[in-house]
């Protein structure tokens, strides 16, 4: 149709910082919606932290290392 799929990264950035905004409402301490999609990746301590243990358990199981993309794909803005 011309728009961006409801898969990519862009589509579901821009669901969470909705949901984010309703949460900061209910939440005081909630804190500030990053706008930059990396920025966003870095600040969510729950999923730093089962990325590294995902990272742990393929060197573990003798699967080698994940392969990072570049980084300048994560770095885009928010745009609503």
């Amino acid at each position: 149709c011309g728009g961006p799929s409801r898969l990519c990264k862009h589509m579901f950035f821009t669901r969470w910082a909705r949901l984010h905004g309703k949460l900061s409402t209910r939440v005081p301490s909630h804190g500030e919606m990053p706008s930059v999609y990396s920025e966003a990746k870095l600040v969510a301590q729950t999923y730093q932290s089962v990325k590294q243990q995902l990272f742990k358990a393929f060197q573990k199981a003798g699967l080698g290392t994940w392969v990072k993309k570049p980084p300048e794909q994560d770095q885009f803005l928010l745009t609503v």
